[in-house]
């Protein structure tokens, strides 16, 4: 039976600080350094990656997982309702079973905000599967006196229980455009002066879309795809295997029929319900997930251009560098350099 680890206690509380040092001893080999970060490396029978830890001036910290666990690995938490978490999935899955928010996984490309409440619960590792992501975690007092120390105000009401859930879960639109941000720390390796100050930058400009995310009412887009009957179990598995297919496919993409076809629903139900879960088209998700897996090559591989872009379905690395410049504002050379 795989274990299950604890953390217990509220973010910065001598309770927190002792349950999660005693989760890293179990698991890694903890290494300091000089540039405010604190690496656990996963003990090779545990699995193969790093969580790093960063402690900004602000109050918050910053969490970056990049792991495999081998068997699997489940970690249960109990937190008290002031705890604040803004998580995004890079890329991988996790599974959260909560007693109030119900059980579902968190995947590449979604948010997953915590509620105004106390959170009880288990989070849970398929066996190799890599789970890469980043972690905001403070409390929602320390938010709200941070925020208005930068002239930002309250926060906006989180809205109702019922809402609250499904954003923990990852499944609230409103919560991606704080992707972009906080993927930008994620991919953030450089050792320089600025580093932190970088991280705290993008930090203030998560919350800002968090904000604008939860000020906007829903748009057009998702209230008709309100109007549609909701997704049954089996639709909402076959539209979480969509983005999978797609990657493994990605040097022939299916077109939509085909994918509703694999699916076993027409068009419109699958894009409309794709829209639902993730926020966005389904080609739209899969050009992001395209383009930030080619980021993280660039990052952490010596790889050439033309490979990193064969590796991520692009014909041509005239197309990928097109396509990467339109995105990131910036060649792909130069991301790297500037990443290095």
């Amino acid at each position: 039976m795989t274990r299950v680890h604890q953390l217990t206690g509220a973010a910065g509380s001598a309770v927190s600080e002792a349950t999660a040092a005693a989760y890293y001893a179990s698991i890694a080999q903890t290494e300091e350094s000089g540039d405010g970060t604190v690496r656990h490396r996963l003990r090779p029978e545990v699995g193969d990656g790093t969580i790093e830890v960063t402690s900004l001036r602000s109050g918050f910290d910053i969490v970056r997982y990049d792991v495999a666990f081998a068997g699997g690995h489940r970690v249960g938490f109990r937190f008290p309702g002031n705890h604040f978490e803004l998580e995004h999935c890079v890329d991988g899955r996790m599974h959260i079973s909560e007693t109030g928010a119900g059980a579902g996984d968190l995947r590449a490309r979604s948010v997953a905000l915590s509620p105004r409440g106390a959170l009880d619960g288990v989070v849970a590792h398929g066996d190799g599967e890599r789970y890469r992501a980043v972690s905001v975690t403070g409390t929602w007092s320390g938010l709200e006196s941070y925020l208005g120390g930068l002239g930002a105000g309250a926060l906006p009401p989180t809205g109702p229980e019922s809402v609250a859930r499904e954003r923990y879960l990852g499944r609230s639109a409103a919560l991606r455009p704080a992707a972009g941000p906080l993927e930008e720390i994620f991919l953030h390796r450089r050792s320089s002066p600025g580093r932190l100050l970088f991280m705290e930058s993008r930090l203030v400009a998560a919350l800002a879309a968090l904000i604008d995310g939860l000020s906007a009412g829903a748009s057009p887009a998702e209230a008709r795809d309100r109007s549609e009957p909701a997704l049954a179990d089996h639709e909402t598995a076959a539209l979480r295997r969509v983005p999978e297919l797609l990657w493994r496919e990605r040097h022939a993409p299916p077109t939509l029929a085909e994918l509703a076809r694999a699916s076993l629903m027409s068009v419109r139900r699958l894009t409309t319900g794709f829209r639902a879960l993730y926020g966005t088209s389904v080609m739209e998700y899969h050009r992001r997930h395209c383009l930030d897996r080619a980021a993280a090559l660039l990052v952490e591989t010596d790889w050439p251009v033309s490979r990193i872009a064969h590796e991520v379905g692009y014909a041509s690395a005239g197309n990928f560098g097109y396509a990467f410049r339109r995105d990131r504002g910036t060649s792909p050379a130069r991301f790297r350099r500037e990443r290095s």
